[in-house]
């Protein structure tokens, strides 16, 4: 079963402050903020939704498609993929721009403030004929899955029309691109959505955006799943509420891939169709050993220490 990832494939400069954000904001200037933050640590890293998401799930034995848009410079991008088993073939290189970079600080208190250089980006994947031909080739593919991550516009709005059209089971993460997301943006995303994940203050946003409550959404929606940080995650079927637990992590060192990791755990649940229950707990795994390192790939296991680790944390077996 093919599992079609869109989203970004980017660069991520990393940067760590050795303090707090809330130490050298004054709110009372905030209408002229002008701030400097002197930085401990800096590293570069291949990132982006679809990248991060892509490179956990080939973790867990699965071979995913990435869909999404790269520039000139994806060359070791391409060939570190390529050995993590991921296809590379439904991504569009364009030849006029580079890959996109996020550039991204991070305090003690695990604030961040980024900012994202969008370049390839620009540029739909889906609209390049040689990936449109192979999208619409594996979309007819039995138990077919999507992923639409925060990405270029235009994929996310053709590839949920193209889901929901050959009735493809599909999730929307929509993640920091919520906030250019208008009301209809957002109705054609989810239109046909099996799932949708946000974080607490993802999810208030998209129900004042679409005005609408959460009762009246997971009537609409299979599956949301609202994630909580240390807290857990709270997964909503209908008027059930599931609590998710976390599985506590040996260190913190980074939380930025954590939530990508998570959606690699929930993506094989759909795949292997397990219980809610089983799903969730492989999704709060997947996630604490992205926080365990530092950059959004360079976490790292084997399929039987996984296992090892699963049992050794909640008890219970899981096939992989």
């Amino acid at each position: 079963m093919p599992v079609l990832i869109s989203g970004s494939v980017a660069y991520d400069r990393i940067m760590d402050f050795p303090g707090k954000f809330v130490d050298h904001i004054l709110p009372d200037k905030i209408h002229k903020l002008n701030v400097s933050f002197g930085l401990e640590k800096l590293s570069v890293n291949f990132g982006g939704t679809a990248g991060n998401i892509a490179y956990s799930l080939s973790l867990l034995g699965e071979q995913p498609y990435v869909v999404s848009q790269v520039g000139t410079d994806f060359s070791s991008y391409r060939k570190w993929m390529k050995r993590q088993g991921i296809h590379t073939d439904t991504i569009r290189v364009v030849k006029t721009d580079v890959c996109p970079t996020a550039h991204i600080i991070t305090d003690l208190d695990d604030n961040q403030i980024a900012g994202f250089h969008f370049g390839a980006m620009k540029y739909s994947a889906i609209q390049a004929t040689v990936v449109k031909h192979k999208v619409q080739k594996l979309v007819k593919t039995k138990g077919a899955i999507g992923l639409l991550a925060a990405g270029n516009l235009d994929d996310l709005l053709q590839l949920a029309k193209l889901y929901t059209l050959k009735k493809v089971r599909y999730i929307v993460d929509p993640g920091q691109q919520l906030v250019w997301l208008t009301a209809q943006h957002l109705r054609t995303a989810l239109a046909g959505a099996d799932t949708l994940i946000v974080n607490d203050y993802e999810m208030d946003l998209v129900l004042k955006k679409i005005a609408t409550t959460l009762p009246k959404l997971t009537a609409r929606i299979p599956r949301i799943i609202v994630t909580r940080g240390s807290k857990g995650a709270y997964w909503y079927y209908g008027k059930k509420r599931l609590t998710m637990p976390v599985a506590k992590p040996k260190r913190v060192l980074d939380p930025t891939g954590a939530g990508d990791a998570y959606r690699a755990g929930v993506i094989m649940g759909m795949l292997d169709n397990w219980d809610p229950a089983l799903t969730g707990r492989v999704a709060a795994l997947c996630a604490t050993y992205a926080i365990e390192q530092y950059g959004t790939q360079r976490h790292a296991f084997s399929r039987q220490q996984f296992k090892q680790r699963f049992y050794q944390t909640f008890k219970q077996q899981v096939s992989l």
